[in-house]
């Protein structure tokens, strides 16, 4: 079992409460009126979690896939289909879905240095790439960070995959939405449409929780340079 499978199998118990707790399950709430009207019949969510986080009236058949299989009996929603699977190799036919999504996944496919975790993110980008139907399309959703923090964050990465080994954590690495649109378009994407979600009516003074895996690390939300962002691409 690799060390991010080992991670989310720790966490898998209390995953959906941290969530809350740091403001994710906010976000979705929030993006809803962006991502289900775009969402086509039959969707594939990749790294699911166990968790359906959209109910589109369009949608008549819908597919989480996940690598954790404990995530995945944990999660309480029993009204979709539960895969056991990886990003990269994914175990359906081609052409069988409308929609795939990618929900917080993607800085989660940390592997190795900043080369080889991008690589790894356009493996999953062209493998997803083939399950979509004619028309289909693609609907990413992660934290972004500013360019110059990617540029840091790119510099340190070594340094920080220490702490996450030594912590017990699993890797991840933010990236940037410029980077994550110039993989999409290398990925053979097109048509990318992006939406920041807006941080007006959030209290700058709120502490608020930035990672899953350090329950306990709270920073005011005005020190928090990440945004969550959408995004919608079609081959």
């Amino acid at each position: 079992m690799r060390r991010s499978q080992r991670f989310f199998h720790k966490v898998s118990s209390h995953y959906h409460d941290r969530l809350e707790k740091i403001g994710s399950l906010n976000r979705v709430n929030v993006s809803k009126a962006i991502i289900e009207p775009r969402v086509g019949e039959r969707v594939l969510d990749v790294g699911n979690g166990g968790l359906k986080q959209f109910c589109p009236p369009q949608t008549s058949f819908y597919v989480g896939v996940d690598f954790s299989l404990e995530m995945l009996r944990r999660g309480k929603n029993r009204t979709f289909d539960k895969v056991c699977g990886e990003a990269i190799n994914l175990p359906f036919k081609e052409e069988g879905f409308n929609t795939i999504l990618y929900l917080y996944l993607l800085h989660h496919l940390a592997k190795g240095g900043t080369r080889t975790t991008i690589e790894e993110v356009k493996k999953a980008l062209k493998e997803g790439s083939t399950c979509l139907k004619t028309g289909g399309n693609v609907i990413i959703a992660e934290t972004c960070i500013p360019s110059f923090l990617e540029r840091v964050e790119r510099t340190f990465f070594s340094i920080l995959r220490v702490f996450l080994f030594f912590t017990k954590q699993s890797e991840v690495f933010l990236f940037s939405a410029e980077t994550l649109t110039r993989i999409l378009t290398e990925c053979g994407y097109s048509e990318i449409k992006t939406w920041k979600l807006s941080r007006e009516e959030e209290n700058p003074k709120k502490w608020v929780r930035i990672s899953i895996g350090f329950p306990f690390l709270n920073i005011p939300r005005w020190m928090n340079p990440s945004r969550s962002t959408i995004f919608e691409a079609r081959t």
